[in-house]
């Protein structure tokens, strides 16, 4: 019973990554985000400064 439990508490949670998860699509438009260009860098990369009329492709990695 208690694996049951754990698979279906495993499963809701995944699902609702898929349900809640980002809602940009293909030709929206996004306020300004920035972030650090290097984590030990010292600059700083604006998206209404350096992206603006442009493809913006993130790759987002994280090691939590």
């Amino acid at each position: 019973m208690q694996s049951k439990i754990a698979i279906s508490t495993i499963l809701i949670l995944s699902l609702s990554q898929t349900i809640f998860g980002q809602e940009y699509t293909v030709g929206d438009y996004v306020d300004d985000f920035s972030g650090d260009i290097c984590f030990n860098g010292d600059g700083t990369w604006s998206y209404d400064v350096d992206g603006r009329d442009r493809v913006t492709w993130i790759n987002l990695f994280t090691s939590w």
